[in-house]
């Protein structure tokens, strides 16, 4: 690639095709022959020089979404443009060559160097561009800064996390692992699944970000980091260091891997510890019970707007035979344990005879022998008699969050980050107190102050909203691109409504 690459990706839904431009040095007709080796290895790495794509797999991910896969290429002023389709593949014989389609070879033109990958007859409804700027984005944390990649003239870009400080780390024995250093930053902010962890490198290309088991406990939310062990590129071992796949995940049957690993724990539950034993000093001081007070009822508040919510979305289900429930539980999604089922002594009304649709005998724990039992189907309501139960959380998979509902916390989170931030997979709405507006009221006011309280409320309502109607956007449940600004502006106003107490006083 040159000294600043520049990648252009353009996503057009209309014509069901993308784009992906280069100012790369091109390929040649080697080059390209060697490209549509799926299983070869790459040519800069047989030269000595370290790069990601180890074993040439990447462009068949192409056919997990479209039918065309073209490439045009350009390299020293000869251009080679490719084609290769999906109904070509399926029909190509067992051990037969792959069969790619020559539309220009050695073509004379005054093109720079730089290659064109174009994916046709996408198979996707629409191209989330939203999407795809975030999973690029993440990536761009694993590569060089003078990368520039751009998704319809929009700029990618990586911000790191505030930091609150780092811890770095040697292996006892550097026989085994290398001159190398373990660093472990604390981030201010809780951090999305996917940038939690260390991120392990072999000669500055990134293979795999794990936490390395410690996974889902108190505070690794917080901590990220990095390791850069060479040794792995040197690795001959009957069993390889690497998958053959696109996983960006390393083979953990390896030993050098496995001892990474475990230098990779000890370091993470050093610090994690550290964060757990101060986060229990600072949960003790008279300030943190009082703002954990605060945080519970404005929780409160959420939690009563959003199982209306989800009452009136029953309702409508219930009257649309066969339609979903826009909220139904799903893996790390919003509501993902929090149903209410028949039998119990909390009050609630039955509204329709059986279950949700296709919950009928013939699968689950009696293995179709005994058909399931078909309960009514209900609802919360205050004046009625006891005949509900609070749904058990998924299989004892995941971990109920107090009161089965939202959770909001105040927490500092550096001057730089937002004043809120919601973190689907806790379900908990973050209130930063280092923000401006947050730190100048709480420096001017006490926290019991009705303008400190209003201005929380505030807050935690608007983080709210924007997460409910992103989460229905996840489940493609808009059609068009004003409707949740529609349901942005309707939940501000009912919370508007519940608060408005707090400006009566």
């Amino acid at each position: 690639m040159q000294a600043n690459p520049v990648v252009n990706v353009s996503l057009d839904s209309k014509k069901r095709l993308i784009t992906i431009v280069d100012n790369g040095r091109g390929m040649d007709w080697q080059g390209l022959q060697n490209f549509f080796v799926m299983h070869g290895e790459n040519l800069d790495r047989l030269e000595g020089r370290p790069g990601r794509g180890r074993f040439g797999t990447g462009k068949s991910a192409a056919f997990g979404i479209g039918d065309v896969l073209k490439v045009r290429t350009v390299k020293n002023s000869r251009r080679h443009v490719v084609e290769l389709t999906r109904h070509d593949i399926e029909t190509m014989g067992e051990g037969a060559e792959i069969p790619v389609r020559v539309v220009e070879r050695e073509k004379p033109t005054p093109a720079d160097n730089g290659t064109v990958v174009e994916i046709g007859g996408i198979h996707l409804k629409s191209l989330d561009q939203a999407g795809i700027v975030h999973y690029i984005e993440r990536h761009l944390a694993h590569w060089p800064k003078n990368c520039s990649v751009y998704v319809n003239n929009y700029e990618c870009e990586y911000s790191e996390p505030p930091v609150s400080y780092e811890r770095r780390f040697r292996p006892d024995s550097q026989d085994k692992l290398g001159n190398i250093v373990l660093s472990i930053k604390v981030s201010k902010i809780p951090l999305e699944p996917e940038l939690r962890g260390v991120s392990i490198y072999a000669n500055g290309v990134w293979h795999e970000t794990t936490l390395a088991g410690s996974e889902g406990r108190e505070m690794a939310q917080y901590l990220y980091g990095d390791i850069d062990v060479p040794l792995l590129d040197m690795d001959a071992s009957p069993i390889p260091p690497f998958d053959l796949s696109r996983s960006m995940r390393l083979n953990p049957s390896n030993e050098l891997v496995q001892l990474i690993y475990a230098f990779v724990n000890r370091g993470v539950e050093q610090v994690r510890k550290e964060l757990v034993d101060a986060e229990k000093n600072r949960k003790a001081t008279e300030e943190a019970q009082k703002l954990a007070a605060q945080a519970s009822e404005i929780a409160r508040l959420i939690n009563e707007d959003f199982q209306a919510f989800r009452q009136r979305v029953a309702k409508v289900r219930a009257r649309s035979r066969g339609a979903v429930d826009k909220l139904r539980p799903s893996a790390g999604g919003i509501d993902h344990d929090n149903d209410l089922l028949f039998g119990g002594d909390v009050p609630a009304v039955a509204i329709a005879p059986a279950g949700d649709p296709g919950a009928c005998g013939g699968s689950g724990s009696t293995n179709g022998i005994i058909p399931r039992s078909l309960n009514p189907q209900v609802e919360i309501s205050p004046s009625a008699s006891p005949i509900g139960k609070t749904a058990p959380a998924g299989n004892g998979k995941e971990k109920r969050s107090a009161g089965g509902g939202f959770m909001v916390k105040f927490k500092s989170m550096g001057a730089e980050s937002h004043r809120a931030q919601y973190t689907a997979d806790e379900r908990t709405i973050y209130i930063n107190l280092d923000h401006p507006q947050l730190s100048a009221a709480r420096g001017s006011l006490s926290i019991e102050d009705l303008g400190f309280r209003r201005l929380a409320y505030e807050v935690a309502f608007s983080e709210y909203a924007i997460a409910l109607a992103s989460e229905l956007h996840r489940r493609d449940e808009y059609l068009d691109a004003g409707e949740p600004i529609f349901d942005i502006r309707e939940t501000l106003n009912r919370l508007a409504r519940k608060g408005a107490a707090l400006y009566a006083l």
